[in-house]
């Protein structure tokens, strides 16, 4: 099954798919509902650590369970290559996300091979993009793990890789 889309259209969905045996090796970002999309000037307390992705899981797991999500990136064993995945509004995008507050080319996501870290990198945006309310400072890759908030102007989602998603898969309901 390398190479297909799941057929799963929520993080419910998906999870068990990946139960029963599906295998996704590119990472998904889970979109956060305009009513839990955080305002400028509010914290976000729904953080975690890179010690704790289980912790996540059991708090905020069920929470997202029914909503939808997004790959990033072609679903094969080498995912996690050296180009970068393109986000933003235009076609030419690998992953597409239909918001104004997103730039045609808004960022881009990274996978380092070398210390198997996932990184955001802002391509100079018009609204900028975040991880934990954090603003990203253009063309510098700041790192994103399993359960940060990655927002794209006012486009909202949960940042999830693969491992953390098979364990979350375990979870499932």
């Amino acid at each position: 099954m390398e190479g297909d889309k799941p057929k799963a259209n929520t993080l419910r969905e998906l999870l068990l798919e990946v139960r029963n045996g599906y295998n996704l090796y590119a990472p998904i970002l889970i979109e956060v509902e305009m009513a839990q999309r955080m305002e400028p000037d509010t914290t976000i307390d729904k953080t975690m650590t890179l010690k704790k992705p289980l912790d996540w899981a059991e708090q905020y797991g069920r929470e997202y369970a029914g909503h939808t999500f997004i790959v990033i990136g072609a679903n094969t064993l080498t995912s996690g290559s050296d180009e970068p995945v393109t986000v933003g509004r235009s076609r030419k995008c690998d992953v597409r996300i239909e918001n104004d507050s997103v730039s045609k080319k808004h960022a881009s996501i990274v996978f380092d091979r070398s210390s198997g870290e996932y990184f955001i990198v802002d391509e100079t945006s018009r609204n900028g993009s975040c991880i934990n309310g954090e603003p990203l400072i253009p063309g510098v890759p700041a790192p994103i793990w399993a359960g940060a908030y990655a927002s794209f102007g006012d486009a909202v989602y949960v940042f999830i890789d693969p491992p953390t998603l098979r364990k979350l898969s375990k979870l499932a309901i």
